[in-house]
């Protein structure tokens, strides 16, 4: 509560309270990442979500917000890695798939940030913009390797999707 109002200093206390009571719950770990995260602390927040990723490794929940907190701190690859990672355990994140491209995209891998964008369109019924990234997601990749036959699959479903509604 304190977090919304917003008062940082009282949140970050209470949530130290609470992680000192139940050092060993990864949620409580994960909530500090996320206010400190949200307060603009970026490498403090990296530190919190790591031990809640390592008390809880199959989270996808908190996966993506220890991947969210090292794309904040220009830990590019490291971060792609622990988003493949939450992508793997829950593919329909949406935010997880935004980030994954911000990372592909900051690493210039510019064919995998439109095939994950295109793949997060396509998850949320925006066939349209799915489309234009599949495309070009599609020109960008290697043919026929399995990003290529995964923005083709993307572009498969927005092309009949604007068939139906045509």
């Amino acid at each position: 509560a304190y977090h919304r109002k917003p008062d940082s200093r009282k949140a970050l206390k209470m949530i130290n309270q609470l992680a000192a009571l139940r050092p060993k719950d990864p949620f409580v770990h994960e909530l500090k990442g996320q206010i400190l995260l949200e307060s603009r602390n970026s490498a403090a927040a990296e530190n919190a979500y790591a031990r809640a990723a390592a008390l809880a490794p199959n989270n996808a929940l908190i996966l993506g917000g220890h991947g969210r907190a090292l794309l904040a701190q220009g830990k590019y690859k490291r971060a792609l890695s622990v988003l493949e990672k939450s992508r793997r355990l829950d593919y329909r994140d949406a935010r997880v798939l935004r980030d994954m491209s911000v990372a592909y995209a900051k690493l210039g891998k510019m064919g995998m940030a439109s095939l994950v964008t295109a793949e997060r369109y396509a998850l949320s019924g925006r066939f349209k913009d799915a489309l234009i990234h599949s495309k070009r997601a599609a020109g960008l990749l290697p043919r026929g390797s399995g990003p290529w036959l995964r923005a083709q699959d993307v572009l498969s479903a927005a092309e009949a999707e604007a068939k139906k509604r045509k």
